[in-house]
C-alpha cells in the first residue's frame, strides 16, 4: 500500500471544477490532554452551487502486507457536524474530539472521510448537468500521547520462491512514514555494498508502518536483489518525523 497521507476518488465526472470541494488537513495529529485533544478540519466550496458533505471515522490497522481495515469507532472520538451544506464559495469546518481514555500506551490511527453526497443536480434526467458526481477524501488522524516515539528497523531479509522478501517491524508507540529510503546490504567478508536508494525502493519508501505493527515487502530477486548474501548485515535510513 502506498503512502498513504490521502486519497481521493472520483466516481462519473463531467465537470468535476464545477462541484468538487477542498479539503484540509490531510493528516493531523491531537493529544489526549485537555489543550490538546481535538483538531478541525475544513472543506471548503469552491464552486458556484451548494454541496451536501458527509463526513465520518473509522479505525486504520493494517497487515502485514499494508493491506487496510477500517473498523467502527467506538465512543472515544466524537466528530461534530456529520453532515453539511456548503454553499457555494464559503468553507465550513468539522471537529474532531477524543474523548476516550485519559492514558495511552500507544499511538491510536484513525480515517477521517469526507465524502460528498450524490444530489440531484436537475430533475430533468435529459439534461447532462443532471449527472452525478462523487468526490470522496481520507485523511489521517492519530490520537497520541505526547514523548512516543517511532523505532523501525529490519528483522529479516530472504529469498522465497524467486521473490525477495524484507521484513520489517516497528517497536515504537508511533507510527513512521520512510521517506528517502535507504537501504545497504554489506558483505563484511568480500567487503562489498549494495546500496538501495529511495528510487530504487518502490513499494517500501514512503509506506507508512503504524505503531507497535509489522509489514513485509516483496520485490522479484532480480537485479542489485540478487547479489545480496543471506549473511550481509543491513542498515537503513529515512527521514525521521
Amino acid at each position: 500500500m502506498k503512502r498513504n497521507l490521502f486519497i481521493i476518488i472520483f466516481i462519473l465526472s463531467i465537470n468535476l471544477s464545477a462541484f468538487a470541494f477542498k479539503f484540509s488537513p490531510m493528516s493531523t495529529t491531537i493529544g489526549i490532554g485537555p489543550n490538546d485533544n481535538s483538531a478541525l478540519f475544513f472543506l471548503e466550496n469552491d464552486s458556484d452551487q451548494a454541496i451536501a458533505v458527509q463526513v465520518s471515522l473509522a479505525k486504520r490497522e493494517m497487515d502485514i502486507f499494508g493491506v487496510e481495515a477500517n473498523a467502527i469507532v467506538g465512543s472515544e472520538l466524537t466528530l461534530y457536524p456529520t453532515q453539511l451544506i456548503i454553499p457555494p464559495n464559503e468553507k465550513r469546518s468539522v471537529k474532531v474530539l477524543w474523548s476516550g481514555k485519559d492514558q495511552l500506551t500507544k499511538e491510536l490511527a484513525y480515517r477521517l472521510i469526507a465524502e460528498q453526497l450524490p444530489i440531484e443536480l436537475e430533475k430533468d434526467k435529459s439534461k447532462k448537468a443532471s449527472i452525478k458526481v462523487l468526490l470522496r477524501y481520507i485523511a489521517a488522524l492519530y490520537v497520541k500521547p505526547a514523548d512516543l516515539n517511532s523505532d523501525i528497523s529490519i528483522t529479516d531479509f530472504k529469498v522465497v520462491d524467486k521473490k525477495f522478501i524484507i521484513a520489517t517491524i516497528n517497536k515504537g508507540k508511533k507510527h513512521q512514514v520512510m521517506t528517502n529510503l535507504m537501504i545497504k546490504f554489506i558483505d563484511e567478508a568480500k567487503n562489498k555494498e549494495v546500496l538501495f536508494k529511495s528510487e530504487e525502493l518502490k513499494g517500501i519508501n514512503g509506506e507508512n508502518i503504524l505503531a507497535d505493527s509489522q509489514r513485509l515487502f516483496i520485490f522479484p530477486n532480480l537485479g542489485k536483489f540478487s547479489e545480496i548474501g543471506v549473511n550481509d548485515k543491513v542498515k537503513m535510513s529515512f527521514d525521521k518525523d
